[in-house]
């Protein structure tokens, strides 16, 4: 069975602004993770509860953050972009997350 997925609105945004062939990208690389939420890398350090997939689209790569809450079998999308400081800003945004709720 399919997991649940949601999005923060970090993550809605910055899908918005991708063009119609890397959105369409994402939808199949979306869907792969509600099917196995495993499927990407488990990070280490400060986002240790944080997943990320990468895809390859016009010839850019694409990171995909994602976090997996086991009980509720949801799967909470955080980020979307390419390398370059991803982690950085992913860090950035999940501790200001973290202080307003």
């Amino acid at each position: 069975m399919p997991w649940q997925g949601q999005a923060v609105p970090r993550y809605n945004k910055r899908r918005r602004k991708l063009s119609p062939e890397v959105r369409k990208a994402l939808n199949e690389m979306q869907a792969k993770i509600l099917q196995d939420p495993r499927v990407g890398d488990k990070k280490r350090g400060p986002l240790r509860h944080v997943w990320v997939e990468k895809f390859r689209t016009q010839k850019d790569q694409y990171l995909v953050a994602y976090e997996i809450e086991e009980k509720a079998q949801m799967v909470t999308f955080l980020d979307i972009g390419q390398h370059e400081n991803f982690y950085r800003d992913l860090e950035r945004y999940r501790k200001t997350r973290k202080s307003e709720g």
